[in-house]
């Protein structure tokens, strides 16, 4: 499963969870992707660890469950989601602008308007901006940003560079294509 990355562990995998989709007993009020970042962090729970995770796993809840197992979440969030809140999501911004909340237990929901707008969730970060140089200018963006795409780039370029090379049409068994998916390019 790509898409979540713990920080400390960037390069090993630590554990492969094949999803077929069906199978899990998913309950105690837990939902699919819950389940699986929890299948995913067994062993890393209580250490202190920093996870980041694109918006596909990422939610509210998850954070608030992950931040009492003393694992601190950072990623994108999808609008969507329950318990996002609703001034944030639907605050119109222009480009720069930023607008953030607190949850109780002090989860940061931030949106910030770069080409589009950018939905984040951290309970690592505040709400606070940092400048990045980028080629043409110096920019301002909030430090939940820059850390995530500090810590995700790896993954990103990764999905990039093995959809150029689509290998995995080759075999049409499922276990074929992880195998190929493992292998170094």
């Amino acid at each position: 499963v790509t898409g979540v990355q713990t920080c400390a562990l960037p390069i090993l995998c630590w554990v492969c969870l094949v999803c077929l989709g069906q199978g899990y007993d998913v309950s105690n009020n837990m939902c699919h992707t819950e389940y699986v970042v929890e299948k995913l962090m067994v062993g890393l729970l209580y250490k202190g660890r920093s996870l980041y995770m694109d918006n596909f796993y990422n939610s509210v809840q998850l954070s608030q469950k992950m931040l009492k197992k003393l694992t601190y979440t950072t990623g994108t969030l999808r609008s969507n989601r329950k318990n996002n809140p609703k001034d944030v999501i639907n605050k119109k911004l222009k480009k720069g602008e930023s607008i953030s909340m607190y949850t109780e237990d002090g989860i940061c929901i931030v949106k910030w308007k770069d080409k589009r707008d950018v939905l984040m969730i951290s309970s690592e970060f505040p709400h606070s901006m940092c400048e990045v140089n980028t080629i043409r200018e110096i920019k301002e963006k909030p430090i939940s940003v820059v850390k995530y795409n500090e810590n995700m780039s790896g993954i990103d370029r990764q999905d990039q560079m093995t959809s150029y090379y689509p290998f995995e049409r080759k075999s049409l068994r499922w276990y074929k294509k992880i195998g190929f998916h493992f292998l170094p390019l």
